[in-house]
C-alpha cells in the first residue's frame, strides 16, 4: 500500500510530538509536563498539538483515535489468511496498533502507568473501544448467518483475541507499537500456538 507524503508527514509529526511528550515525563515527571512545553519541544504550535493529540494523556501514551482501516477489513473477510479466530487476533492488533504508537518499552510503560493511574484509566478505556468496534466489525460480518452459535463464537473470539494480545505483550516486553510488523507477527503467532495447546487440553 501506498503512502502518500501528505501521509507520510503527518505520521512523523505525529511521533515527534508524542516523543517529546514522553522524554518531558522521563526528566520533569508527567504532572509538570505541560501542553506548551510538548508543542515547544517538538517545534510546533499549540494549535498544531490540538490537531494531533485531543489531550496531553493521549500525546504521552501516543494514542489516536480508534478507527477501522478497510485495508484490515479485506484482510479479515479474506479466508485464506487464517482461521476466524487468528483473523479476529491479528484484527484487535491492527486496530490497536493504527491507533497506538507508545514507543516506550513494556517495562517504561508499565513504571509510568504505576506511577501515573490516570494514565493507566486512559489506557483501559482506550482498548475497551478497540474491542467494541473489533465486536462491531466482527458482529457484521457474521451478520448474514442464522446460525446463533456463530455468532456466539465470534463474541467469544473477540474477548479471548484481547488476551493473546495481553499475552503477546507481557512476554515481549521489548515490543513496541513502532517494532518492525514481522517481529510482531511472529510473537503473534507463538501466542496462538500456546493458547490452542490450552484450548485442546480443556476441550
Amino acid at each position: 500500500m501506498n503512502v502518500s507524503l501528505r501521509e507520510r508527514h503527518r505520521a512523523q509529526t505525529s511521533r515527534e510530538i508524542h516523543e517529546a511528550a514522553w522524554e518531558l515525563t522521563q526528566r520533569h515527571g508527567y504532572g509538570a509536563t505541560t501542553v506548551e512545553a510538548i508543542a515547544e519541544r517538538a517545534g510546533v504550535s499549540r494549535r498544531t498539538f490540538f490537531n494531533y493529540f485531543a489531550c496531553k494523556e493521549d500525546a504521552v501514551l501516543g494514542l489516536k483515535p480508534v478507527h477501522m482501516p478497510q485495508s484490515e477489513v479485506e484482510r479479515y473477510e479474506d479466508p485464506s489468511s487464517g482461521d476466524e479466530f487468528s483473523r479476529t487476533v491479528r484484527l484487535f492488533l491492527a486496530v490497536l496498533r493504527h491507533s497506538a504508537g507508545f514507543s516506550a518499552t513494556g517495562k517504561e510503560r508499565q513504571e509510568l502507568l504505576a506511577a501515573n493511574p490516570d494514565l493507566s484509566r486512559k489506557i483501559g478505556l482506550h482498548i475497551t473501544a478497540a474491542e467494541s468496534l473489533v465486536a462491531a466489525t466482527v458482529a457484521e460480518h457474521s451478520s448474514g448467518s442464522t446460525n446463533n452459535r456463530s455468532s456466539e463464537r465470534s463474541q467469544a473470539y473477540v474477548l479471548m483475541a484481547g488476551s493473546v494480545l495481553k499475552y503477546v505483550y507481557r512476554n515481549n516486553e521489548d515490543l513496541t507499537s513502532n517494532s518492525d510488523p514481522e517481529v510482531v507477527d511472529r510473537a503473534v503467532e507463538q501466542a496462538l500456538s500456546v493458547f490452542r495447546s490450552a484450548f485442546k487440553e480443556i476441550s
